[in-house]
């Protein structure tokens, strides 16, 4: 027992000096790394929708994601409701360079609070990081990171000003967003909820859920189906949406 005792505390001090001893550029960047999704993921959204006096809304989609050599390729297509089925978001991502494709990242996501950058995951490029001191979420700790962008430039193609990032200590994961308007106050919080591993040992999210700080606004995006599997992810799929515009 008491082997065992030393065993885990070597354990989790070896992860705790790890964290203290790495920047917060260097925490994101091996936080991306650790949690890079595999090649070919197939999902089963349903989005539902809430505003501030409890109605409610219900969007279902079906999202491909595909990495190649040279190319990340997002798409997210609505299912229903009718009004909207077949309407697409495709978002594409030069790996050598970082040239995008795809709508403004400020584009509201099907009628959500959701914006189209908040779905392309953290471009560390885009933002210098600093450490903040650490709290406790759920009981979990967590390290915090001020993110800031680089320069106006992603202030005006982003929509985001600074933010605050949380990743669990025991694992990097990322558990949420808080985002802040130009005047400094908190305007929304995008939090990662019910993470499990997957096949690979990579923790994933099974729902997001998008709070809007100011107007009660509420998207929680819910994964019911998940597969890694390039059957799932042909690259016909993203050929085939951009023949038919």
């Amino acid at each position: 027992m008491k082997l065992v005792f030393i065993a885990i505390f070597c354990v989790i001090a070896c992860l705790t000096g790890i964290a203290q001893g790495q920047t917060a550029r260097e925490l994101i960047e091996e936080s991306l790394r650790r949690h890079t999704p595999p090649t070919a993921t197939y999902e089963e959204h349903a989005m539902v929708i809430s505003d501030r006096h409890g109605q409610l809304g219900l969007r279902t989609l079906r999202y491909y994601a595909q990495s190649t050599g040279d190319v990340t390729r997002k798409l997210h297509v609505v299912e229903s409701p009718s009004e909207l089925k077949g309407a697409a978001i495709q978002i594409e991502r030069d790996v050598h360079d970082g040239t995008r494709r795809g709508p403004i990242p400020t584009t509201a996501v099907f009628g959500t609070n959701f914006l189209v950058a908040d779905l392309e995951g953290e471009q560390a490029g885009d933002f210098r990081y600093e450490r903040g001191g650490d709290v406790d979420l759920e009981r979990v700790p967590h390290l915090v990171l001020h993110a800031r962008p680089v320069d106006a430039s992603v202030v005006r193609a982003t929509g985001y000003h600074d933010r605050q990032l949380y990743l669990r200590k025991d694992n990097l994961f990322l558990s949420r967003v808080d985002y802040q308007d130009r005047e400094g106050r908190p305007a929304r919080r995008l939090s990662y909820r019910a993470p499990r591993a997957d096949e690979f040992g990579i923790w994933r999210a099974s729902m997001m859920l998008m709070e809007d700080l100011r107007d009660g606004r509420r998207t929680l995006l819910k994964v019911e189906r998940r597969v890694h599997s390039p059957d799932y992810v042909p690259t016909s799929v993203f050929d085939g949406l951009q023949a038919r515009r």
